[in-house]
């Protein structure tokens, strides 16, 4: 079975914070590792001093299962006095479960804390969320009027055909949840082929006008 590569799970310049993210970690008994952009440090340097950031790496197959800890663990802790998530709309709350990796588990484990206080079943919002995202990763079928354009002037040869083509492969849509292709596989493959003719076409009529 292949290695995978470590992701990044927490980073802070400071020591106490580290030291506490790897405690909650080997509680739950997952491997981490720390580093600094320099190299990588023993877990036991955590508390050493500096003022350099460091970061705590988890394999990728642990992610879920060490935010969730972390989650946990943030909720033995109230929101300190101030705190944005204390003033934040119903809406903010749900974008902060809703894309839960770009915050802190703190403020996830909180947000959802709050939301399910105000009534706001968090769970479904992930459920929802995850189905959307899913959606988007897989794109759409092209039309077939823009497939029929697409092979008509690819076959004629026309530039048209050959930029419709590249649309089909490459054409991204940007969401709050990531950018995604636009249309789904097969449609992209059709694009590819479709390149590949209008390419051929269009070189075998600059060859017979011009000679090239």
């Amino acid at each position: 079975m292949p290695q995978e590569d470590p992701i990044e799970l927490f980073r802070s310049q400071d020591p106490g914070a580290l030291k506490h993210v790897a405690t909650v970690l080997d509680d739950a008994e997952i491997a981490h590792q720390l580093i600094t952009d320099e190299g990588g440090f023993d877990i036991t340097s955590i508390g050493a001093g500096g003022e350099s950031e460091k970061f705590i790496y988890i394999q990728v197959s642990d992610y879920e299962t060490a935010r969730a800890a972390l989650e946990a663990d943030s909720l033995k802790t109230d929101l300190p006095e101030g705190h944005h998530l204390l003033h934040a709309s119903d809406e903010e709350l749900i974008d902060v479960v809703t894309h839960a990796s770009e915050w802190s588990a703190f403020d996830t484990a909180h947000a959802r804390r709050l939301l399910e206080e105000h009534g706001i079943d968090a769970s479904k919002l992930e459920a929802d969320r995850s189905e959307r995202v899913e959606r988007l990763k897989q794109g759409k079928p092209a039309s077939k009027k823009l497939i029929f354009f697409g092979w008509f002037f690819s076959i004629l040869g026309g530039f048209i055909g050959i930029a419709v083509a590249w649309s089909l492969q490459h054409i991204k849509i940007k969401t709050p949840d990531g950018e995604f292709h636009k249309y789904d596989g097969t449609s992209r493959d059709l694009g590819a082929k479709m390149f590949k003719v209008g390419m051929f076409v269009a070189a075998v009529v600059l060859f017979v006008r011009f000679g090239i």
